[in-house]
């Protein structure tokens, strides 16, 4: 049995996957146990081993996390919640509070002169500052999982990233390096540049995790919301890269994410079995910060921020568009230009967050003015939600029809019972044809019955389609035409299987021709959810809301006492915080 079908059975064998990262963390902490974490890594060994187990939760939570949404995409729901990358999220969030908890521990071991003085059963703690959130984001992100569970019991098992408690989890989780990274600089200003510049990528790496049904092919939002993203991430870190390492910043920031993430869609993809996760490529947007700061560097921290960040946008979305429509399946067309100025203003905005980060891990003040961060952390927040609730459909009459090809085989689908699994060839008749021409893209999209499979829909006559090549059904296959201009997501099926967990009837493929209208996308891609008590909704919600300002005001407040002690401290203080405790 290979990697690929190990992965993909439930096979009790794949959990030896999850005792991997752990051999690695031995590793890791063996090497530093016998050269140190001052001459391993160039930090005291509270910061050091923070460091270590933090970045170690941020990969096992990484992989993890691909894991899942690859699993979802190619094979549907779970048949367990404890399911080996559910577990390893869970080991990951875990971790990051297990990160904080260490650095404490070993802050109060070595009295290193860092954080705050807490006294606890009688005993002082020294609570260094970057850990608080650190431990917040943990333990935030670790109440999700309950959270989430009690969800799909209420509402049924739904498939996108976004719903609240998916959020509390992704956002905890992307968050986490931005603490960590902050860790590495409240040790101290000499000694610590090595690892303010290999932890740069992760902090990339976790701003662009929201992107990623985008990056698989099977986005529930629509897809204005893909370069507004983008655009989010490479504000914030490309500027804090920039402002924090100095000349090449940005580029070593892509550098290391790039690597990261071919790494592991490498590993989710060929490895595992499942889908290849597409990335953005961010090498523009990061020339553009690095000539705006070599241009532009006379200017206040506040003004270079913001042409940093304009600059970013612009030749960011002209690099992304061709990267987009180069490498992934969802290419930007006209229909998004209406919507670019959400992107041209979330560059600045974005920015102005990232310089004040960049400044204090660089070892400074944040330079620019409090009330201006928090203008700038509320707009992003505006922008982000503006259209997500406008998830509208197109009205038009669809006419499919479809013919078998090749032969049929018999399949047993995840209920136990046996069907014809069989590919066809469908086309699609749109009146009126304007409801569809001009979008970004048209399409079958077939996902769910052991990978992820699209056919492009194309115009033969006004307003008749054919698609470019045939898509299976049958088994546990979901199909669909899907379609996406502008602020539009929408889609009507062509084939899903039975479902008698939730009283879904099987919809037949439309060998005999069908009628059918545009619905909004996440109604059919989330077919499985349903009503129920708005406790569920209220309280996650409500915790998610809450558990964003907390996070944010306590990543606020750590990097404003990290500054505040970069540049009050006396040097022998800062000499000692850097001084290990082993070796």
């Amino acid at each position: 049995m290979n990697l690929s079908t190990l992965v993909q059975t439930h096979d009790p064998l794949q959990w030896l996957i999850a005792l991997g990262p752990f051999v690695v963390l031995a590793a890791l902490a063996a090497w530093l146990w016998r050269v140190g974490t001052e001459k391993g890594l160039g930090l005291p060994t509270w910061a050091g081993a923070g460091v270590v187990v933090g970045t170690w939760s941020l990969a096992v939570a990484l992989i993890g996390f691909h894991w899942d949404v690859g699993w979802h995409a190619d094979l549907g729901r779970d048949a367990i919640l404890f399911t080996v990358a559910h577990t390893m999220i869970l080991i990951g969030l875990a971790g990051m509070g297990a990160a904080g908890a260490l650095a404490i521990l070993l802050a109060s071991v070595e009295r290193a002169p860092v954080g705050f003085r807490l006294r606890l059963a009688g005993r002082e703690l020294r609570v260094p500052y970057s850990a608080l959130p650190l431990l917040l984001v943990s333990a935030g992100a670790q109440a999700g999982f309950p959270l989430d569970d009690w969800w799909h019991k209420t509402y049924g098992i739904d498939v996108t990233m976004w719903s609240p408690t998916h959020l509390m989890m992704i956002g905890g989780a992307s968050l986490a390096p931005i603490a960590i990274w902050l860790m590495a600089a409240e040790a101290g200003p000499v000694g610590t540049a090595k690892a303010r510049w290999w932890l740069a990528g992760a902090v990339l790496i976790g701003l662009s995790t929201f992107q990623l049904e985008f990056d698989f092919g099977i986005p529930q939002f629509q897809l204005l919301f893909h370069p507004l993203l983008i655009v989010a991430a490479a504000g914030v870190g490309l500027v804090a890269a920039r402002a924090a390492l100095g000349r090449g910043g940005a580029l070593a920031m892509v550098a290391g994410f790039l690597f990261l993430r071919l790494l592991v869609s490498v590993l989710v993809g060929p490895g595992f079995g499942h889908g290849f996760a597409r990335f953005p490529l961010y090498l523009g947007e990061a020339l553009a910060v690095e000539g705006a700061f070599l241009y532009f560097a006379r200017w206040s921290s506040l003004a270079l921020a913001a042409v940093s960040g304009l600059l970013a946008a612009v030749v960011g979305l002209a690099t992304e568009w061709l990267w987009v429509n180069l490498w992934y399946q969802h290419p930007w067309g006209a229909p998004l230009l209406p919507y670019l100025w959400l992107a041209l203003l979330m560059g600045p905005v974005a920015a102005t967050v990232g310089m004040a980060m960049g400044r204090v891990v660089g070892g400074g003040r944040a330079g620019v003015p409090a009330p201006a961060v928090a203008l700038a952390l509320a707009v992003m927040a505006g922008l982000l939600v503006i259209h997500l609730p406008a998830r509208q459909a197109t009205p038009a009459r669809l006419t499919m029809h479809s013919q078998q090809v090749g032969a049929s085989h018999t399949v047993r689908d995840r209920n136990g019972v046996y069907s014809q699994a069989r590919d066809i060839l469908v086309t699609v008749d749109v009146n009126p044809p304007a409801a569809v021409r001009g979008s970004d893209w048209f399409e079958l999209v077939a996902w769910q019955g052991g990978g992820v499979q699209h056919a492009r829909l194309v115009e033969t006559s006004p307003g008749h389609y054919r698609a470019s090549g045939p898509v299976p059904v049958g088994g546990n296959w979901k199909v669909l035409v899907f379609n996406g201009r502008g602020d539009v997501v929408q889609a009507a099926p062509v084939s899903m299987p039975p479902d008698p967990q939730y009283g879904l009837h099987e919809v037949a493929a439309p060998d005999e021709g069908r009628a059918a209208t545009f619905q909004p996308a996440s109604q059919l891609l989330m077919r499985e959810s349903h009503g129920g008590s708005p406790l569920p909704a209220l309280v996650a919600y409500t915790a998610f809301v809450a558990l964003v300002a907390l996070w944010v005001a306590a990543l606020g407040w750590a990097f404003q006492a990290v500054a505040r002690q970069a540049t009050t401290e006396p040097e022998p203080a800062r000499r000692a915080a850097r001084r290990p405790a082993i070796s």
